[in-house]
């Protein structure tokens, strides 16, 4: 049985796929009882989409330092204030950012730090990687 690497749709090379197919029912049990439900999935997936961009990258690492208004944050990013609004609304839609507002100003904070430390993970992993 051929196997097609869903990714590049290339038959992948010899040496990195089985050369018979055997299941081992006992491994996949394990797996499968592990996995999260598909919500989950989708939800952690939707977080991956919305963190696919620099913009939303660089407001991510700039709230990690202290939290910002809307017109701090544009100013950080070179964008316009409602460019800015509209990448933190994608943010906030996932619960990744929070806001107050004090008087006529609105005030942008990380909700929690896990996604401050997949960022910097991934940033050390690519500066790890060329660095090779």
């Amino acid at each position: 049985m051929k196997r097609v690497n869903e990714v590049s749709g290339f038959l992948p090379p010899k040496e990195t796929a089985c050369e018979v197919y055997l299941v081992n029912a006992e491994r996949v049990a394990r797996v499968e009882s592990s996995m999260p439900s598909e919500e989950i999935l989708q939800d952690v997936a939707d977080t991956f989409k919305v963190l696919a961009h620099p913009s939303r990258i660089r407001i991510i690492r700039a709230l990690a330092q202290e939290e910002l208004c809307v017109c701090d944050l544009a100013q950080i990013l070179g964008l316009s204030i409602s460019a800015t609004s509209h990448q933190l609304g994608a943010l906030r839609k996932l619960r990744l950012v929070s806001f107050r507002t004090e008087g006529k100003l609105v005030y942008y904070r990380l909700r929690d730090a896990f996604v401050h430390a997949l960022l910097e993970d991934g940033i050390r992993h690519v500066t790890q990687e060329s660095a090779r």
